[in-house]
């Protein structure tokens, strides 16, 4: 629910969620004093036969129920439909009062006893309660005892007596944004220990952060809290002479100065800030344990960039503050939910009067959050320069941020007027070994673990056992961030790896160090081949290509291709593969290998002709290099593109030749997958027979080789059925997709050829066999430990459901099949399941359920282009909008298919599309009714089906 707050003393007034709420939205003079009646009643409860007694007592009963009901209607409307409930004939108000606050302040205040703690109650006393209810009986009583009370603490503070102790906290200078979150841990961690240390890299807003903290802890500390700012203390030795001048003391003759400042603190409860000691960190870490030690009821807070290292220290790392995603920033209202934003736009507001965030300015504004790491002092002056420049000028610059921030408030203390000597201020406290670190880790891009950094930042005067080490250490002074998990990584804020990256150019080893990264992010692309933990370095693998040429650009990018197409990053495949293409045009084996995995990346987006000819390619060279097996692949690969466009015919063609070359040449694994694939061929053809001959024949040949090591390229698989309506229309059902270009073992290959001979059985009639065969395949997935066996499983298990006519069962299968499919990171099985899923939901009437899962099918298939996916997602979209009645939807939904789909030409796809959008037409002429909701689970059907998925 909404925070609803109501501001009683002074006179009415509420807000929700810190907006006011507006005087029209009171429609109801009643529904205001009913929150009134609430607001000041015991517990904000009141029974409904009180309220009415005193809000309508000239009222029959009927009618003063009657008038209750609109008026709790018109409260609820104006602050939040939970803020008032009515349970046992009793009204409750979930709201924050300022009367409760006020009494509990002053509570507090008696019980501290400290002048801070009287000052804090009797700001909240904002005057007379209610003065517009001057007249009314109800609130005679508590307005008299509000006002006594403000009095007596008056009275209690005077007592007091002038203030002793230190000077306290300046005041702000600009208002405090976000760190609710921060705020509310860091209360609770001070009131538990005696010593708090706020860390983070410089700019992070820990200054800031200590003051609001020790503002709010101010009432509880007898003694007061004295500040002492550090920054300008040049020496160790000067460091008591700083903290004594905070409690104007000195020291006696014969005594230290540390003496006099232990007497003062000594007696009393009293927080002591400490603010940036990183320059000071011995003489700071002494001091601090000296007073701790001799002073019981001190409470020590201190801001550095590096913990002091003493007993007792409770560290806190300030983190920059959240941020958007700038790839979808959102309303401006959604985007001001982000902590950076509100303090950039604030600070924006300031520097250049009129500046609000709007629907123009939001993709800049996100953007300039985003680049600058959610910094407070880099927001702070990315704002600062919007009275010169707008948004969008500031986000273009960013690359160029230490210029662009280069000057902010003359107020500010010098290390913090440019964001440069903020960073410089923490470089030059360090050692010169973490130095040569420190710029060298400047070469990875988004993040990294310690066996990199080992490999890549080693040598030239660091040792590589050293390094964990000095890692820590900068881990510690706040320039490297670490990040929890299973394995721990770590990474550079944005910022920080800029100003380390100046660093590196200036000892003149950016060319060795991205060279050296360049080859390490080689080796793990040829090592890892596409699995999952390669998505945690995608910015370091995209930053390698600078520092790659030649041959080793071809083998990173083969390398690279099952990554890519595990993520569908389609349009970065093919443009890093044209680039790799030309620049080596020799006919050689790694040419061959690259033009068929940059066809392989064509195939997924549907750009068959490109694909057609660029295998073409790779068979003429694996033939001028008398490669057998690189033929073999070739051959193997163009008739698989042959099924993909409907051409049974010429894939066979391709197939048998396959076929032929590996008997010949003595390949059995490579035999089974051909045969396999003639089986394909046939099925596509409509000769089911033939089919589960072939790919029962390419079972037999599989268990003879499948205790073989031989890795081979993953099975085509059979992805396409039709289901039958209640209405009696066809629909092309886009079941599943393997990957193409993915390796796997010949034990596992049965596996994927069972669970697609099911499917066969399925589009056959014969759904026991079919059955029988799913679970086959489970067994030796469970078997082998194959979870992306295991997902592809629970899709062909989920459209057997629906052809049994279980949808609750199909639809568990699709949701387990996602869930595993989010663990393994494959973006384009995600897409499928949720298309699966938006089927399962439509058929079952479920049209909000099946429409969310749609849109972020369309989402994902989207952006990375993929056509086939698109397109199926669409064809889903349209059978959900017919369900619901609306045939302008369906109709898009098919334009839209139609105008991606002729760009693959995909004839039997093109037709299918069309013909659905003729259904559409003769719907709106009333020829056919539209198809029902929740009618139960499609009929499948045998049909011409079609393949999608593993190639070589």
């Amino acid at each position: 629910m909404a925070g609803v707050t109501v501001t009683l003393l002074g006179g009415f007034s509420a807000a929700v969620d810190g907006e006011p709420v507006p005087e029209k939205a009171w429609r109801l003079k009643k529904a205001r004093e009913l929150v009134k009646l609430l607001a000041l009643a015991p517990d904000h409860r009141l029974h409904r036969e009180q309220v009415m007694d005193v809000l309508w007592r000239d009222r029959g009963p009927a009618a003063a129920a009657n008038n209750l009901h609109q008026a709790v209607h018109v409260a609820r409307r104006a602050l939040d439909a939970g803020a008032i409930e009515l349970r046992d004939e009793v009204l409750f108000l979930d709201a924050d009062a300022d009367v409760d606050r006020f009494e509990a302040a002053a509570a507090h205040a008696r019980g501290a006893g400290t002048a801070a703690a009287y000052r804090a109650a009797l700001s909240v006393y904002g005057g007379e309660l209610l003065p517009e209810n001057r007249y009314d009986d109800w609130a005679i009583d508590r307005r008299e005892r509000l006002a006594g009370l403000a009095a007596e603490l008056e009275r209690e503070l005077a007592a007091l007596g002038p203030a002793e102790g230190p000077r306290g906290l300046p005041a702000d200078a600009s208002s405090f944004v976000g760190r609710e979150r921060e705020l509310a841990m860091l209360r609770s961690l001070l009131e538990h220990t005696r010593l708090l240390t706020l860390s983070g890299t410089g700019g992070a807003g820990k200054t800031r952060l200590a003051l609001e903290l020790a503002r709010g802890a101010e009432p509880s500390y007898a003694g007061g809290v004295a500040l002492v700012e550090l920054a300008a203390v040049s020496e160790p030795q000067l460091l008591p002479d700083a903290v004594a001048a905070a409690f104007d003391v000195r020291a006696m003759p014969g005594r230290t100065l540390v003496d006099a400042i232990v007497d003062v603190v000594a007696p009393r409860p009293l927080l002591l800030v400490l603010d940036n000691c990183e320059h000071l960190l011995g003489a700071s870490a002494a001091l601090a344990a000296t007073l701790l030690r001799a002073a019981p009821v001190l409470t020590v807070l201190a801001t550095s960039r590096e913990p002091l290292r003493i007993p007792g220290e409770v560290v806190f790392r300030v983190p920059s503050l959240d941020i958007p995603d700038p790839d979808h920033p959102g309303t401006p209202d959604e985007l001001l939910r982000y902590e950076a934003v509100r303090l950039f736009v604030d600070r924006a507001a300031a520097a250049a009067p009129g500046f609000a965030l709007d629907e123009e300015n939001t993709a800049d504004v996100a953007r300039i959050c985003f680049r600058l790491d959610g910094l407070p002092l880099a927001l702070e002056l990315a704002a600062g320069r919007l009275g010169a420049l707008g948004p969008a000028a500031v986000a273009e610059r960013l690359d160029d941020r230490f210029r662009l921030l280069g000057s902010g408030s003359d107020a500010a203390p010098t290390r913090q007027q440019t964001l440069a000597a903020t960073l410089q201020w923490s470089h030059d406290l360090l050692e010169p070994d973490e130095r040569t670190l420190f710029r060298r880790l400047a070469v990875f891009a988004g993040g990294f673990g310690l066996a990199a950094v080992e490999e890549v930042c080693a040598g030239d005067g660091l040792a590589e056992q050293e390094l964990a080490d000095l890692l820590a250490r900068l881990v510690e002074k706040s320039l490297v961030v670490a990040d929890e998990g299973r394995e721990r990584r770590y990474r550079l804020l944005e910022t920080v790896r800029l100003y380390a990256r100046d660093r590196l150019r200036e000892a003149g080893e950016t060319d060795a160090l991205a060279g050296r990264h360049a080859r390490w992010a080689l080796a793990l692309a040829e090592r890892e081949r596409g699995a999952p933990r390669l998505d945690r370095e995608a910015a370091n693998l995209r930053a390698a290509f600078d520092a790659l040429a030649g041959d080793d650009v071809l083998r990173f990018c083969v390398a690279l291709a099952p990554f890519w197409l595990r993520r569908i990053e389609l349009e970065e495949a093919t443009r890093r593969f044209a680039v790799a293409l030309d620049a080596a045009p020799e006919p050689t084996a790694l040419r061959a290998d690259a033009l068929l995995a940059a066809a392989a990346i064509d195939f997924r987006a549907g750009s068959i002709p490109r694909g057609n000819a660029l295998a073409e390619e790779a068979h003429d060279v694996a033939r001028g290099l008398d490669d057998r097996h690189a033929e073999w692949r070739a051959l193997q690969f163009l008739g698989e593109l042959k099924l993909a466009v409907d051409e049974p015919p010429d894939a066979e063609r391709w197939l048998e030749r396959g076929v032929e070359l590996a008997r010949r040449e003595r390949f059995p694994a490579a035999e089974a997958i051909g045969v396999y694939s003639l089986g394909v061929a046939r099925w596509v053809g409509d000769d089911l027979a033939a089919a589960e001959e072939l790919i029962e024949a390419s079972l037999d040949r599989f268990r003879e080789v499948e205790s073989s090591q031989e890795r081979i390229s993953s099975p085509v698989n059979v992805a396409e059925t039709r289901t039958s309506t209640p209405g009696g229309a066809l629909r092309v059902v886009f079941e599943d997709t393997l990957q193409p270009f993915a390796e796997i073992s010949c034990e596992a290959a049965i596996g994927y050829v069972l669970v697609n001979l099911a499917t066969i059985a399925r589009t056959g009639g014969d759904l026991a066999r079919a059955r029988a065969l799913l679970q086959e395949g489970l067994a030796r997935f469970e078997r082998l430990g194959d979870e992306r066996g295991l997902a592809t499983f629970l899709v062909r298990s989920a459209y057997q459901e629906l052809a049994e006519g279980s949808l609750a069962r199909a639809r568990a299968c699709l949701e387990r099949a996602l869930e595993l499919r989010r663990r393994l990171s494959d973006r384009r099985g995600v897409g499928i399941a949720l298309v699966g899923l938006g089927l399962v939901d439509t058929t079952a009437g479920e049209f909000e359920s099946a429409a969310r899962h749609l849109a972020e099918a369309r989402e994902i298939f989207s952006r990375a282009g993929d056509r086939w996916g698109f397109v199926s997602a669409l064809w889903r979209t349209a059978d959900l909008a017919l369900a619901r009645g609306d045939l302008d939807a369906a109709g898009a939904a098919l334009q839209e298919a139609l105008a991606v789909v002729r760009e693959t030409r995909r004839e039997r796809w093109i037709a299918h599309t069309v013909a659905r959008i003729g259904e559409i037409a003769a719907l709106r002429d009333g020829a056919k009714a539209p198809l029902s909701p929740g009618k139960g689970a499609p009929d499948i059907t045998p049909a011409a089906p079609s393949i999608e998925g593993g190639t070589t």
